[in-house]
């Protein structure tokens, strides 16, 4: 593999230290700590992951401060450079801090995937993720929402992603054991709602009332899309716990698949049933179950959700925002477990957090410093080593 920006010679150095840091005991250790905790069963500990806000955030140590982030611009068109930034974010901060970080990269391509599919057309701006240039002619959008089940695969971002994904298990190949450790989280592919959110823009808001059969239509042809694509990149995957779980936003969740519902958030339960759930709930059963997720205050929508057969789990982007101890009953009586729980850092340090939630659920902790990630980390296995 060659690249015409990034300093492949980097990369492998990066990835051979790498494959000498991995200790394959504490990856199926990890493994095993998301199985019993995603199964609600008794475990040492929920499992623990550590991430910066964002990836930039986080000031390495050495040796690994050598190695260079690139701007994702740059990264977007190559894949040797987001291959490399994704190690630097996702996996060396495991390596180091020995928390449970299952080790998986994406190609970070954004949230534009199925909308490119369907014929959006998509803009970036300086070194910003790409957006979607909503779909203002409604004669469009029914074109979109009626056609055929062909679909173009050389539009949008769809050969980038694939190439990228082929670099990275080429590239994971060279260093065993990163193949055996490292995971290839499938990409982004946002959901029914939030995907015909795209297209239409805030008007989708108004569609609802005045023309729901075009809201119909949109979201039915995003599921059949979603799982034509799914089907497409997932070869190039790799999830050792699946079909039980897979990997997405750094940490382990439940299923195949997540859908992404923050549009969903700002409707009621009852419009959500109507007119959003039967879409869901044929995506998640298209592809064997997964996790829904959605940021902001979504808990007048839990009990609605959870009527869904094939949902797996909740993926929650702000927890704080909710009444968790409410929702931790509700899904514990029909054994979903929830992830990227954010507790206070007094609650991880003192074990007040494993204490309330003991499983069925992973958490996450939020810091751009090393030395604290390290004393959060160290508390949370104490705690374990005290539980048994």
């Amino acid at each position: 593999m060659t690249s015409a920006h990034a300093d492949e010679g980097q990369l492998d150095e990066l990835l051979d230290l790498v494959a000498q840091e991995i200790d394959l005991d504490h990856v199926d250790a990890v493994d095993r700590r998301y199985r019993a905790a995603l199964d609600w069963h008794e475990v040492d500990q929920p499992p623990l992951v550590v991430q910066a806000a964002f990836a930039s955030d986080l000031v390495l140590p050495a040796p690994w401060d050598r190695f260079r982030q690139y701007p994702y611009r740059q990264a977007f068109d190559d894949p040797v450079a987001m291959l490399q930034n994704m190690l630097l974010a996702r996996v060396v901060p495991g390596l180091i801090l020995k928390d449970d970080n299952p080790l998986a990269v994406r190609n970070d391509h954004g949230t534009i995937q199925i909308a490119t599919f369907l014929g959006a057309s998509w803009q970036m701006h300086g070194d910003n993720y790409p957006w979607i240039e909503p779909i203002c002619d409604v004669a469009v959008l029914k074109r979109i929402a009626r056609a055929g089940e062909e679909i173009d695969w050389t539009v949008g971002v769809a050969q980038s992603s694939i190439r990228t994904l082929e670099c990275y298990r080429h590239k994971l190949a060279q260093y065993p054991p990163c193949d055996r450790a490292i995971q290839i989280s499938l990409p982004d592919l946002q959901g029914p709602i939030d995907t015909a959110e795209q297209l239409r823009g805030s008007d989708l808001f108004l569609d609802f009332y005045d023309d729901p059969d075009l809201v119909a239509d949109l979201m039915a042809r995003v599921v059949d899309v979603t799982l034509a694509v799914a089907d497409r990149y997932r070869p190039f995957t790799v999830d050792r716990l699946d079909p039980r779980a897979s990997t997405q936003h750094g940490y382990v969740v439940p299923g195949r698949l997540m859908i992404r519902n923050d549009t969903a958030i700002m409707l009621p339960a009852e419009m959500y049933v109507d007119h959003v759930r039967e879409h869901d709930a044929r995506l998640l059963r298209g592809v064997g179950g997964g996790t829904i997720h959605f940021c902001g205050d979504g808990q007048h929508l839990i009990e609605a959700v959870l009527e869904i057969d094939d949902l797996r789990g909740f993926d929650f982007g702000q927890s704080e925002m909710m009444d968790f101890d409410a929702i931790y009953e509700m899904c514990r009586r029909k054994r979903i477990p929830m992830t990227n729980l954010r507790p206070e850092r007094n609650d991880l340090i003192t074990g007040r957090a494993v204490g309330q939630y003991p499983t069925g659920v992973v958490m996450v902790y939020i810091t751009s410093d090393i030395d604290d990630a390290k004393q959060v980390v160290a508390a949370h296995h104490e705690h374990a080593t005290s539980r048994s």
